[in-house]
C-alpha cells in the first residue's frame, strides 16, 4: 500500500495510447502515441501494434512490470469478443508480465462520472466499487482489517468478508468461522467457502492479502473460480511459491 514514484496509467484507445505518470493521485500525461487500432481489422495486427507499443515503453522508461504500472484499454477495445479479450490478456502477461484490463462498459461509465468525464482521473479518484478481500483469517487478520478499513474510507464496497469478528471455537480448526456463521457439519464448509466465492462474480476486483508473499491454501484453492470469471487479481504483496503464474497485479495504490 506504499506509494511509488513510478506508478503510471496507460489507457489504450482507438486511435492513440497515453501514458499518464500517477502523483498524489493526480494523472500527469507524459506523453501519447497515435496507434490507430480501428485500421487494425486481424486481431493478429491488433497484437502485433499492442507488443510494438510495449517494447517501446520499456525502451523509453526503463522497465515496465505489473507493480507499477496500470493497463486499460476502452473504445474499440471493448466492442472485441470475450474471447479476443482473453487473448489479449493472455498475450500481454505471458510476453510482458503485465495486465491489460478491459473494463466493462458499466465501470467506465463511473469512471467518467468520478472523473468529469476522463477515464484515467476517475481510476484515480476510485479505481473499484466493490471488493472482495481474500487471505488468512489465521495468520493475517489485523491486516485483512486494515484493508477493509482503508476501502470504506475510500467509499468502496467490500463483499465479502463482512466482518473480522471470529467465531472462537473455530479459531485454530480448519476453517474458521465469522461472526453470525454455523457449520451444520464438516461438508457445510464448502456452503460457506461458496457464499464467498460467489461475490467474486459481483466484484470490481478480488484483493489478497499476501504479507511477506505467502499464501493460504484457502485462497490457492479460490484462483480457478476467479480467473474462470475473468475477475482482477491484485496482490497486497509480490506472490511467492506459485506453481502457474496467471495474470495478476501486485500493490494497493
Amino acid at each position: 500500500m506504499r506509494e511509488d514514484n513510478r506508478n503510471y496509467i496507460i489507457h489504450f484507445q482507438n486511435n492513440k495510447i497515453s501514458v499518464f505518470k500517477i502523483n498524489n493521485k493526480v494523472p500527469l500525461l507524459k506523453k501519447e502515441y497515435h496507434v490507430f487500432f480501428n485500421e487494425a481489422l486481424l486481431h493478429v495486427e491488433m497484437l502485433n501494434k499492442i507488443r510494438e507499443f510495449f517494447e517501446k515503453f520499456q525502451q523509453e522508461f526503463g522497465f515496465l512490470d505489473n507493480e507499477h504500472v496500470r493497463i486499460f484499454g476502452t473504445g474499440i477495445f471493448q466492442d472485441l469478443s470475450k474471447e479476443e479479450q482473453t487473448q489479449i490478456l493472455l498475450d500481454a502477461f505471458v510476453r510482458f508480465g503485465v495486465v491489460f484490463n478491459i473494463p466493462s462498459p458499466d465501470l467506465v461509465c463511473f469512471y467518467q462520472s468520478i472523473g468529469n468525464g476522463s477515464i484515467v482521473d476517475g481510476i484515480c479518484k476510485q479505481e473499484f466499487r466493490k471488493v472482495v478481500i481474500c487471505g488468512s483469517f489465521q495468520q493475517d487478520l489485523k491486516q485483512i482489517e486494515t484493508l477493509m478499513d482503508l476501502f470504506r474510507k475510500r467509499n468502496i464496497e467490500v463483499l465479502s468478508p463482512w466482518t473480522t469478528q471470529l467465531v472462537p471455537k473455530s479459531i485454530g480448526t480448519n476453517f474458521v468461522l465469522l461472526e453470525g456463521q454455523e457449520l451444520y457439519n464438516e461438508r457445510d464448509s464448502w456452503r460457506h467457502k461458496f457464499d464467498h466465492m460467489l461475490k467474486f462474480i459481483k466484484a470490481d476486483a478480488i484483493i489478497v492479502c499476501n504479507p511477506e508473499g505467502r499464501i493460504g491454501k484457502g485462497t490457492l484453492f479460490e484462483f480457478g473460480f476467479m480467473i474462470a470469471h475473468a475477475k482482477r487479481i491484485i496482490f497486497t504483496n509480490r506472490p511467492e511459491g506459485l506453481t502457474i503464474h496467471f495474470p495478476y497485479e501486485v500493490g494497493i495504490k
